[in-house]
């Protein structure tokens, strides 16, 4: 497959698609949610999500944050702000306004054939744990790379 490197503008079209509806499907780039999603290797659906419905606990948001197209786990709230934190992320939490967010992970779609709902409770319940081990995963992420484990 040939891997071609887009530039955040072309996002700001994928976030306008969402908004009118639609769904996307996406290759991500990145580690940082690693070892849920495989940066360059995992295709992604991405759909929109009304402003009124509230995050479901532990999903993968599609947002904006200072200017860049994200999708991070949902960590929690203070207030106003939605908390989120990448899965290969140890420290690094973004503070976004609710109309920021666009859009909600709806599917992860593996090379192999395999397909991850991102709606299953098992599934939210495994980026649970693995949140509350944030503190392990400076060990653990490499660990999970060397043995391609993800």
């Amino acid at each position: 497959m040939r891997k071609i490197t887009v530039s955040n503008d072309f996002f700001a079209g994928v976030a306008e698609a969402l908004k009118q509806g639609q769904t996307v499907k996406l290759l991500i780039d990145g580690q940082s949610m690693y070892p849920f999603i495989r940066g360059g290797v995992d295709q992604v659906e991405v759909v929109s999500y009304p402003s009124e419905d509230e995050l479901p606990a532990w999903c993968c948001p599609f947002y904006q944050w200072e200017g860049r197209y994200m999708i991070h786990r949902y960590i929690g709230r203070e207030g106003n702000e939605y908390l989120m934190l990448g899965d290969g992320n140890v420290f690094r939490i973004e503070r976004v306004k609710r109309e920021d967010i666009i859009g909600i992970l709806r599917t992860i779609y593996r090379p192999d054939g395999t397909v991850q709902d991102c709606r299953d409770t098992r599934w939210l319940k495994k980026a649970e744990w693995w949140y509350r081990l944030r503190f392990l995963r400076r060990c653990l992420l490499p660990a999970f790379k060397m043995l391609h484990i993800g």
